[in-house]
Order: structure tokens, then C-alpha cells, then sequence
């Protein structure tokens, strides 16, 4: 606590962090509990031992047992040491509560002696102060040599219960001391093989361990699992059944797999089971399917999973895909469906390649109010997501290229992730995104050149997401969570995904074959310099951006385009052609205007950049409008 929590003694008569001491005494626990699973693993080749004869299999018996005993040697250390650590736990806490007393009591006595005694006045007559008799009948207050003879006893009282601290922790560092130096022996559960009794209640022994019997850290939990019979690891699934997502973070994927499975099929068990966990079990059971890992799960609120298509410990290049606004537990069977169709196109190419990962982590807004207005659900998701996408690189064998995917709001929660939580890969695609919560591709901790976007162009989700600023309504890369990622004032790379095959189904067919999965798959394979650029004409997309309502004049040429991109695009055809290359070229048109406009309200604002980047979009768009205009004429006349 230090001296400043003891502003009266002056001191801190007993330091310590009991939670932090408690903490240290359950890893020794663990240590404890693995010395007595390799002790377990030992004595599980007895059999084939005793079928060895000869010299050598005599020497190696011999040396065997050496390694017994010392196993033994360690686990009662381990454990008499965490015994020891809990009590001192228990007993620094005592210490602390004492002195925390004495600090109140000698408090009390110290705002006492610096009030003026009731009953008294000052020399000038106002009450408190000595002259003036007190009031007939009243008790009469301690003096001051009486009060500061109380708090130099409190002070006293200090020394001695530091006395008592220091004699305490010093009886404590002779007892670890004497930890070190055990007897061997030859009996009990070390120095002999471990009987059915020990192995059987091995478990239920450390079930009183912090965090319950599973080790804090995966490393020691790995090895733990794996040193299981398999009824003790159903046993542990079982105690674990509703347990978090993050219960398996950071184990290896098979041992994450074998352990959720369990998990997943003790809950598939129970009468009540909810229906989406029942279907859960059969995506990931389904025979016909790759295998599926499944890293993760758990029941809490709208439900959260996630799943690898193929091994990512042992796989060249990994994708996690995150989904965006409605993703939820009941749901992820046909979103999992995405994760699987990238796994098959990258392997495709790549025969044994590529991991395929869905991440549903996070709690993901719905379309109710506020929903995917509101940055709150990135936020709290995003060192979430982190942690996950960190710890694959913990068991990994080899050189990894990992690329993590968003999609719609669940590329705010990606961009986020990189940009405040400290999340790390190698690429990063964003596709139909309201914004990725920074301005510049660069903010992101990656290389530019390593941070991809696209939207189809008649994906409406990227243009109605207006920034809350009314000032941004102008700059037309402007939307609510950042510039637009595929906007040159961004700064990223772009790929094309198509038109898609209408604004009520484009947001949802990225992953459908085309340009889109082409290039995505492109990417995660490390085949970057395959992929095709976003075709500039689409920046803006079939919807107007609001921002051009701002100055109704220059508003119509892009309204009047998006009516005639749809229509040309629903007709289809000789004539539909013609009409939604006139609206390319209207639309363009007013996208000069938004250029111009955006770069002259940069100016205003300071920002030189931004205008340079609208003014060098101006001269494109006009471009592109022209282009259209005349391919929508040569088109009439075929």
C-alpha cells in the first residue's frame, strides 16, 4: 500500500499484495499438478519396461527411478510451497486489516487534538478559545498532552505489529528455504508407481486451485489436457460446459478442438439444450465438410464461436473472418458457410495451404436503434478480437501469412482492433465497411500497401453511413467511422468485387463466386501482385452519398446517376447498357462537383492533403464521365 496509505503512522508497517501472493501460490499449484501428471505418464510404461531384459534395460530402470524420485521431490516442494504462499496470503491480509485500524483510530485522535475544545473561546471572546469558562455540566474533553500520549501509543502499537510482520516473513522464507532440501524416500505416491486411488481422485485434488482445475496458462494447460485419460477429460469439458469463448485461448488447435467438442457435446446432452448449439454441433460434426477445428464457444447472450477450417498451427497462410451487424450464435451456420467457401477457393490454388477461420467473438450490433450507428460494440470487441488473432502465433510451426477480413460493421471492429488494441497480421481486408474508425489507411499499424478494400457498386451499406458531423456532409470520403476506406484519401489498396446483382443483395455476396473471392483469396495467399484495382468509376456506388444533398444544385446529376444505374441495371440488356453507363457518367459528374466541394472545405479546415487528393479525384472523375458518356452512345447506336 506504501506510507502514503498511512498518512498519521508515516509508515506502512506491512507491505505486501495478498491477491498478488494468492496468484503466485495457485502457479505453484499448477506447477505441482504437472510434476504429478509426469509422474502419472512414468509410470504408464511399467508394462513395456517389464518386457525389456538385459543390462541396459536394468541401467535405464534404475535411472528411471532417480527421475521418480526426483518428480516426487518436486511436487511435495511445489506444493508445500503453495500452501505456504496461501497462508502468508491469508496472514498479510490479517496484518494489513490490523494496520488499517491503528491508522483509523490514530486518525481520529489527530482530528480530535487539532479542534478547538468545545466550551472555550478565542481572546476575543468567540467560543473555542481559553478565557472563556466552560459550560456548566459538561464532560470534559481530553486535553491535548492527553490525546498526543494516545496516538504516540497507536504509534507504538505500529512498531510492534511491524515487529510481528517482519518475524513473520521471516519464518516464512526459513520454511521455503527448507522446501528445498526434502528427503528423498521410498514410499508414498513418489518413488513407487502412483496407485488407481491417487490417479482416480487426481482431479478432484486440485479443484480448489484458483481458476478451477485447468491451469492459468496454456503452455501448462496443453500439457495438462494431454496427460488426461479421456474420462477425465470429459470430466473437465463437463465442469466447463458453460464456460466463455476464451476459455481455450491460446491452446493448440487440436487441443482447443478435443476440449470444446467435449464441451459442445455435454451441452448437446442436456434435455433443455438450446437449438442453436444442436445445430452448431452438426456444422461442425458434418462428415461431408473438411475438418472443422472448433476453438471456441459459448452460450452467453447472443451466443459467440469460432471455427477454423483446416489446422491453423500447421497451415502456410490463415484467414479470420469477422462478421458485422445481426451475427449471432443462430447464425453462424449459414455465415460459416463463407469461412468454408475462401478455405476451398484458396486450397484450390494451394492444395493444404490456407486456414479458414470464423470469429464470432464479439457481442455484433443489431439493426435496432442504435445499432451499427454506435462505435460502443467495436470498442468493447476489439481487444477481444486482438487477443485471439495474437495468440495464433503461439503454437504455430513455421512461417505464417495471416490476413483478418471484415465485413460491414465487423470491419469497424477489425480497423479498431489494429488501430487501439494492438492486434497484429500480415494483411487486413475490409469490404462493404461504414468505416474502419481511423482516417488513414497508415493509423492502422500496417503498411499501407498491406491494408485492402472494396465495395460493390451496388452495395448500399458504405454510402448511407453518414458521418454524425454535419461539417464532413461536403468531403465525400467522409463516413461515420472514418474516411472510406476504399477512398484514395485513405490510402490503402483496392480490389474490385464486381457490381453485385442488386442493392438488395450486394452487401451480402462477397464471398459468392467472382472478382471478389478472386481477389480476396489472391490476398490471403500472399499472391498480392495478382490482384485487379477497384474500377474508379465505382468509388461512390449506386446510392448517393448524403453529403451531396448538402448543395441541392450539385445533388442532382448524382441522384439522376444512381436512378439511372439501377434502371439500366435492372433492364439488363441492349438498352439497359446504354442507360446505366449515361448514369456512370452522370453520377461521375457529380462526383467532381462533391470533389471540388470536399476540396475546398479541406482548405477551410486546414487540410492541404485532402485538398490535393479532391483535386486530383476531379480531373479522374471528369475523365470517367466522359469515357461513360461516349460508351453509352457508341452502345445506343450498336
Amino acid at each position: 500500500m506504501g506510507a502514503s496509505s498511512y498518512p498519521t503512522l508515516g509508515f506502512d508497517p506491512c507491505p505486501g499484495d495478498p491477491d498478488a501472493v494468492a496468484s503466485l501460490a495457485a502457479r505453484w499449484q499448477d506447477a505441482a499438478l504437472l510434476s504429478t501428471e509426469a509422474a502419472l505418464r512414468l509410470d504408464g510404461t511399467d508394462d513395456v519396461q517389464a518386457r525389456w531384459r538385459g543390462d541396459a534395460a536394468e541401467a535405464f530402470r534404475s535411472g528411471l527411478g532417480a527421475q521418480r524420485v526426483m518428480l516426487g521431490k518436486l511436487r511435495a516442494s511445489y506444493e508445500h510451497n503453495a500452501d505456504v504462499l496461501t497462508r502468508w496470503a491469508g496472514r498479510l491480509k490479517d496484518f494489513q486489516a490490523e494496520a488499517a485500524a491503528l491508522e483509523h483510530q490514530a486518525a481520529g485522535l489527530d482530528e480530535q487534538r487539532r479542534r478547538p475544545a468545545p466550551g472555550t473561546s478565542d481572546p476575543a471572546g468567540t467560543p473555542g478559545s481559553p478565557g472563556t469558562p466552560a459550560t456548566p455540566g459538561a464532560p470534559a474533553a481530553p486535553g491535548t498532552a492527553d490525546l498526543q500520549s494516545r496516538i504516540s501509543g497507536i504509534h507504538t502499537q505500529a512498531g510492534q505489529l511491524q515487529e510481528r510482520y517482519l518475524e513473520a516473513a521471516r519464518a516464512l522464507a526459513r520454511e521455503v528455504d527448507g522446501l528445498l532440501h526434502l528427503p528423498a524416500g521410498d514410499s508414498g505416491w513418489y518413488g513407487r508407481g502412483v496407485d488407481t486411488a491417487h490417479a482416480s481422485s487426481l482431479l478432484a485434488a486440485q479443484a480448489g486451485r484458483k481458476g478451477g482445475p485447468m491451469p492459468v496458462d496454456p503452455a501448462l494447460r496443453a500439457l495438462w489436457w494431454k496427460g488426461l485419460s479421456p474420462d477425465e477429460q470429459a470430466a473437465v469439458a463437463a465442469d466447463y460446459s458453460d464456460a466463455g469463448i476464451d476459455v481455450t485461448l491460446g491452446l493448440p488447435a487440436d487441443v482447443a478442438d478435443q476440449l470444446n467438442r467435449l464441451r459442445l457435446k455435454a451441452e448437446v446432452a442436456q434435455p433443455d439444450c438450446p437449438q442453436r448449439l444442436k445445430r452448431l454441433w452438426e456444422v461442425v460434426s458434418d462428415p461431408t465438410r473438411p475438418q472443422a477445428y472448433l476453438l471456441g464457444f459459448d452460450n452467453l447472450g447472443s451466443g459467440h464461436v469460432a471455427v477454423s477450417y483446416g489446422n491453423p498451427d500447421l497451415a502456410a497462410n490463415t484467414a479470420v473472418y469477422v462478421p458485422g451487424t445481426g451475427a449471432n450464435l443462430d447464425g453462424a451456420p449459414g455465415d460459416l458457410n463463407r469461412a468454408l467457401t475462401l478455405y476451398n477457393a484458396a486450397n484450390r490454388r494451394q492444395p493444404g495451404s490456407t486456414a479458414s477461420i470464423y470469429w464470432l467473438g464479439y457481442d455484433a450490433p443489431t439493426w435496432s436503434v442504435p445499432g451499427p450507428a454506435s462505435q460502443s460494440f467495436a470498442d468493447a470487441g476489439a481487444p477481444r478480437l486482438a487477443a485471439f488473432v495474437n495468440s495464433l502465433g503461439a503454437n504455430h510451426q513455421g512461417q505464417v501469412h495471416l490476413t483478418v477480413i471484415g465485413h460491414s460493421y465487423g470491419s469497424t471492429l477489425v480497423g479498431d482492433a489494429f488501430a487501439h488494441a494492438g492486434m497484429k497480421a500480415d494483411d487486413v481486408i475490409f469490404v462493404g465497411s461504414p468505416g474502419v474508425t481511423v482516417d488513414r489507411a497508415a493509423q492502422l499499424g500496417l503498411d499501407p500497401s498491406h491494408v485492402w478494400a472494396s465495395k460493390a457498386k451496388f452495395d448500399p451499406v458504405p454510402q448511407i453511413a453518414v458521418p454524425l458531423n454535419p461539417l464532413d456532409w461536403l468531403d465525400d470520403h467522409s463516413d461515420r467511422f472514418g474516411n472510406d476506406p476504399t477512398s484514395s484519401a485513405f490510402g490503402g489498396r483496392t480490389f474490385d468485387s464486381g457490381d453485385g446483382s442488386s442493392v438488395a443483395h450486394a452487401h451480402s455476396e462477397y464471398w459468392d463466386q467472382g472478382p471478389s473471392l478472386d481477389n480476396m483469396t489472391r490476398i490471403v495467399t500472399g499472391r498480392s501482385g495478382e490482384v485487379t484495382a477497384m474500377p474508379h468509376e465505382d468509388k461512390v456506388g449506386a446510392l448517393p452519398n448524403l453529403a451531396d444533398l448538402a448543395v441541392p444544385s450539385a445533388a442532382v446529376p448524382d441522384i439522376g446517376g444512381a436512378a439511372l444505374q439501377n434502371l439500366g441495371h435492372q433492364v439488363g440488356g441492349h438498352w439497359g447498357r446504354p442507360l446505366e453507363d449515361a448514369g456512370d457518367s452522370l453520377h461521375a459528374f457529380g462526383q467532381a462537383q462533391n470533389d471540388l466541394l470536399g476540396a475546398g472545405g479541406n482548405l477551410l479546415h486546414g487540410d492541404v492533403d485532402g485538398a490535393v487528393h479532391g483535386v486530383q479525384d476531379i480531373g479522374a472523375d471528369l475523365k470517367d464521365s466522359g469515357e461513360n458518356a461516349l460508351r453509352a452512345v457508341s452502345e445506343l447506336f450498336e
